[in-house]
């Protein structure tokens, strides 16, 4: 019956019911005192071709025609550019430049642990050099955007360590890009300098010309006399931003997090965060958070290969990088509690472990990209990002809680 309905129409009825249940999903988790994300997320499970198809056939098949998936994902993307975008709206510079060093030194130590880890982990059981490689790759990445809506659900993403988990989330997706491309056998010196360029030339277009320039775009922008003239430049700036961010490094949100820094400076920061909120919270942000589940195959919960390399990656993705982030947040000057609410902030893997693990599959890391090793590293990935997605949100709040009571008294 599904199969019959114009696709059209379809997308239009999925983002109706994925909103109404993943602001419902989000209130009840709310309710037992959990993060809203967490619900989002569940609410994107249900939806999910593999949740329905259980019900009705022929859903996957209807989910995976471009009409449907792309409209979906576009809206699913332009959620976490605004999420970003929020989070850097959210964030002050002066509280950046305090906590860089230990950003920094979090970030070697979150990134460089968990690789070592997943490569000798990779040998040990079996797999070739460059598989263990990937392997690496893929624990080296953290999901900016579960991290940062978890942290600004619970107010803590101004603190001094939710700043600081941001910055440093933001360095782990260049290292985690520069470590796949290793991975890849992209490791001419040419290559990784290309790379290195393209990242330092996105931070001096978007930060410091941005940072000279935007007092001047606002200016323009409000002799514009027009309906939220202001509101449509911003969003215009947060589009380009990702774009160039994209074109250079492939990491679009990285563009929208610096074009919210920027905006930060400006005496109309704060209207503008009071309107992209209602427009990202009432519409894009959840379309987000219900995306990241309906990608969630239960289908890999059941093949037992896939199973026991998931374990092994997930012991190492969450001990690797919270001792890694944690001892590197130590190191740059945090105390042992702030450094371990820095770690448990890196658990969760998305985005960038997805594109690696897909990367190293069309690439040949991997071998033959339908055999055997190939789709174990592949349904080990989503077993992994599924359940950091889904452990992360609870663990934030436990890691907050003296915070938490705190704010609760005043």
């Amino acid at each position: 019956m599904i199969g019959s309905v114009d696709v059209y129409t379809l997308v239009l009825l999925y983002i109706g019911v994925a909103l109404i249940l993943a602001k419902t999903l989000g209130s009840v988790f709310e309710h037992y005192r959990l993060p809203a994300v967490l619900g989002e997320i569940i609410a994107g499970v249900f939806l999910g071709a593999s949740f329905l198809d259980l019900f009705y056939s022929g859903v996957g098949d209807v989910f995976s025609k471009p009409e449907f998936r792309y409209p979906v994902e576009y809206m699913a993307h332009f959620g976490i550019i605004l999420l970003l975008f929020l989070s850097g709206l959210e964030t002050d510079v002066r509280t950046i430049k305090k906590t860089g060093f230990v950003a920094a030194t979090s970030t070697v130590g979150g990134v460089v642990l968990p690789f070592i880890l997943g490569y000798f982990a990779g040998v040990h059981l079996g797999y070739s050099h460059q598989a263990s490689m990937v392997l690496g790759a893929l624990l080296t990445a953290t999901s900016i955007g579960v991290t940062a809506r978890t942290m600004m659900d619970l107010g803590v993403l101004s603190t001094d360590v939710g700043t600081a988990s941001l910055s440093a989330s933001v360095m782990d997706d260049f290292l985690g890009i520069i470590a796949i491309i290793i991975a890849l056998g992209a490791t001419s010196l040419s290559s990784i300098l290309f790379l290195i360029f393209n990242i330092f030339l996105l931070v001096f277009v978007e930060l410091i010309l941005g940072w000279k320039f935007i007092d001047h775009y606002v200016r323009a922008a409000e002799k514009v006399k027009t309906a939220k003239a202001i509101l449509a430049f911003t969003i215009a700036l947060v589009m380009i931003f990702s774009a160039f961010a994209q074109y250079t490094v492939e990491a679009a949100v990285e563009g929208a997090f610096f074009a919210g820094l920027v905006l930060r400076k400006t005496p109309e920061a704060r209207a503008l965060l009071r309107d992209v909120r209602a427009l990202g919270y009432g519409f894009m942000i959840p379309i987000f958070f219900v995306h990241v589940g309906s990608l969630i195959d239960l289908k890999v919960f059941t093949q037992t290969s896939a199973l026991y390399l998931a374990a092994v990656i997930l012991l190492i993705a969450i001990l690797g990088k919270v001792a890694g982030r944690a001892i590197g947040a130590r190191v740059g000057g945090f105390s042992w509690r702030k450094s371990i609410q820095m770690g448990v902030g890196s658990i969760p893997r998305m985005e960038i472990a997805l594109v690696a693990v897909m990367l190293a599959i069309k690439g040949g890391a991997l071998g033959d990209p339908s055999g055997v090793v190939a789709q174990r590293f592949l349904a080990a990935t989503m077993v992994f990002v599924t359940v950091t997605t889904l452990i992360t949100p609870p663990l934030i709040k436990l890691a907050f809680r003296e915070e938490l009571k705190e704010k609760g008294k005043k």
